[in-house]
């Protein structure tokens, strides 16, 4: 794999950029990049947590550990959105 596509070097030159970092735990955090290391450690500033329904909280500066991260968003263009609920069922789709 070329030097610069492998996924640690797009990571640290993405350094400042918008990002959105989903969890294991279906958690969603959308802020500015400030820092990444080697273990995918990941400093955000300006941080706005995110679930299912939207917005939970906004945060300054957060740190997410790397072990945590499920993968990563880069420079999206617009924040996480509420998720459409699934409870409905559809009566046309296929078995």
């Amino acid at each position: 794999m070329e030097p610069s596509k492998k996924p640690l070097n797009v990571l640290i030159k993405s350094i400042g950029n918008n990002v959105i970092i989903y969890l294991k735990d279906r958690k969603e955090y959308y802020g500015r990049m400030m820092r990444a290391d080697g273990y995918m450690n990941i400093m955000l500033k300006g941080a706005k947590e995110y679930d299912n329904n939207g917005l939970v909280a906004s945060y300054g500066d957060v740190f997410i550990r790397g072990n945590n991260i499920l993968y990563i968003s880069i420079d999206p263009l617009q924040p996480p959105q509420p998720k459409k609920s699934n409870n409905i069922e559809n009566d046309d789709e296929e078995v």
